[in-house]
């Protein structure tokens, strides 16, 4: 299954239009408060990822991701290309765009061997297409209420910038092209933890990152609190299911 089939399944999964709010929630959009004067670190991460079942552990995808701020524009904009490349043959290409102001989209564009997506937004006029497998290509033309985030395998670049403590609990909006509209997301800090990384120590923030992937299967991520960056992720199901690790290379 193809990367971006698994980010459907998760826009999916997440169907409701806007959980119900509940006391200690934040509701993050383009604009809040929350992220008032945040910034992209710019640079270049790269994800190796593998799958371990009955005990064997099998090489299963590695992503690169880089962050550049651009400003050979009528505003500077941050550019976000990503590149997920698998054995099977699973390789998909991202470019993400957004203001640099409040990281609102600017364009999103997927290439992969069986989907692909293309949205831009102009002001608040989004428009675009998307092709998913055995299905007729669909344009997308509409008016957004406001501007938004891009969905990208539950925002791994946008989920630092948040104010991260214990017990942080935060919904956050961002458009999904699969879904032709804006889709919900819930993480929550569910502890400070240490973990090791290729034989580093990071003190880190544990946050349950909600359903992504096959049904009944949660990703956790651990944030380094010094570098506000993402160093390990893991995709978990019910007990005996192959889980999903990925580890940020130093």
């Amino acid at each position: 299954m193809s990367r971006t089939c698994w980010l459907l399944l998760a826009a999916c999964a997440l169907a409701p239009l806007r959980p119900a709010l509940a006391l200690g929630l934040d509701s993050v959009r383009v604009g809040s408060g929350v992220l008032r004067g945040a910034r992209l670190a710019a640079g270049h991460d790269t994800v190796d990822a593998w799958r371990i079942a009955d005990g064997v552990r099998t090489p299963t995808s590695t992503t690169i991701r880089s962050v550049t701020l651009r400003t050979d524009g009528p505003e500077p904009r941050f550019e976000i290309r990503t590149l997920h490349w698998a054995p099977q043959g699973d390789t998909s290409v991202t470019r993400v765009t957004l203001r640099a102001r409040d990281l609102a989209l600017v364009q999103h564009s997927v290439r992969a061997a069986h989907d692909s997506a293309a949205v831009t937004v102009a002001d608040t006029h989004l428009s675009g297409w998307v092709v998913l497998p055995n299905r007729p290509v669909r344009l997308l033309d509409h008016t957004l209420a406001h501007p938004v985030f891009p969905v990208e395998g539950q925002i791994p670049w946008l989920m630092p910038l948040l104010p991260l403590a214990p017990g942080y609990r935060a919904t956050v909006a961002h458009y999904s092209p699969w879904e032709g509209r804006e889709v919900w997301s819930t993480i929550e800090v569910t502890g400070a933890e240490r973990v090791e990384v290729h034989g580093r120590g990071f003190d880190c923030w544990r946050v349950d990152a909600g359903p992504l992937g096959p049904p009944g299967y949660r990703m956790t991520r651990w944030v380094d609190r010094g570098s506000r960056r993402v160093v390990l992720s893991v995709l978990r199901g019910a007990e005996g299911l192959p889980e999903f690790w990925g580890h940020r290379r130093p």
